[in-house]
């Protein structure tokens, strides 16, 4: 009884500071649409990508699939977010040869960096700061993507893409911190286009009607990353119906677990950590206690350790990736490609089209 009542309480309190964040945020909201809060531009397209919800939704990878698309029509575009939980302040431009590459930068911006190592990639708190000295530091560009950046609107942004995961229905949610919504639901219509994610659905299920343009997407694996050089390339074929244990730290693990069981990998065991965590020795000693053990049981089956490529980002550009020296650990990379390629590069085409012939 006494523990039903505290989680009442601990719900209506939470129900109250709900209401007056999203007062709060109301009022900021209404304060930038009238300019009496200050909006900065930067000489160039500024394209926000951003949500509505706190945790993961699949913004760096549909950054990636962006900027992909940017480079294939001769666009310079540079990317620039937050570099969250990274240890490192101020501007900062990601190098892929840095010392603890990870801590430095974010796992995310580490990521995107050894994913497209041609293009600029910078990590600054204050977005209009990191847009400016990108823009110094390369006065060739066309474009900046930001990422997660649809709540920061002091910077102006030219086009604004949010991105919504079709599991998590926004119109069912409550403001943090009773619910995950970042701010009120009605601030979609800033956006002008949602982006759905499926990721691993193999259909939509019912989607509300929006009054903005929506497109769907989804997940879709694409190879696998050796985690040393000495390991040979394995292709999604390979690993089908191989013993394996996998680890993560996503937000959304059962995501990542749910991949692995499509591509048939018949998994032991499964270590799940928070999302952007980073790994001490003592938990990668454990892991690889774990499956050296599991891998003498099996008298000379084949054993794999797998993980995510954001994972794997973090490791390489961590000083503790040595204590899995030697084992066979390959990172499954994930693209998140439109349902209707078409009918997305289209849009995609429109959107821009006042500042580029796309």
């Amino acid at each position: 009884m006494l523990r039903f009542l505290w989680r009442f309480l601990l719900r209506g309190l939470s129900l109250l500071i709900a209401l007056l964040y999203g007062l709060i945020i109301r009022l900021r909201n209404w304060l930038y649409d009238k300019r009496w809060l200050r909006i900065q531009k930067v000489p160039c397209l500024v394209i926000s990508i951003g949500n509505l919800t706190l945790g993961g939704s699949g913004k760096t990878p549909f950054a990636l699939f962006l900027l992909s698309w940017l480079q294939q029509r001769g666009i310079r575009a540079a990317y620039l977010s937050r570099g969250y939980r990274r240890r490192s302040r101020g501007y900062q431009e990601v190098h892929l040869s840095a010392p603890d590459a990870a801590l430095r930068y974010g796992d995310e911006a580490f990521m995107v960096k050894s994913r497209l190592p041609h293009i600029p990639v910078a990590v600054c708190r204050e977005r209009v700061l990191g847009a400016q000295t990108l823009l110094q530091n390369h006065p060739e560009l066309q474009a900046i993507v930001l990422d997660d950046a649809f709540q920061h609107r002091s910077i102006h942004r030219d086009v604004d893409i949010l991105i919504s995961d079709v599991q998590n229905a926004l119109w069912k949610d409550w403001l943090f911190p009773f619910g995950r919504l970042r701010e009120p639901l009605s601030s979609y219509k800033r956006a002008h286009l949602l982006i759905w994610n499926l990721k691993n659905l193999p259909k939509p299920p019912p989607l509300r009607k929006l009054r903005i343009p929506t497109l769907l997407f989804r997940y879709i694996p694409s190879r696998l990353i050796p985690a040393f050089d000495e390991l040979p390339p394995l292709s999604l074929e390979d690993i089908q119906y191989q013993y394996a244990h996998a680890f993560c730290g996503i937000a959304y693990p059962e995501s990542f677990l749910a991949v692995l069981r499509n591509l048939s990998v018949l998994i032991g065991q499964s270590w799940t950590f928070p999302d952007h965590h980073l790994y001490s020795p003592r938990e990668l000693a454990r892991i690889h206690r774990r499956f050296r053990s599991q891998q003498k049981r099996m008298e000379g089956e084949k054993l794999l350790l797998l993980t995510t490529e954001k994972d794997l980002a973090r490791l390489r550009g961590s000083p503790h990736l040595s204590v899995l020296q030697g084992m066979p650990l390959y990172a499954l990379a994930i693209d998140m490609v439109p349902l209707k390629p078409e009918e997305t590069d289209a849009r995609l085409r429109q959107l821009l089209s006042f500042a580029f012939e796309v």
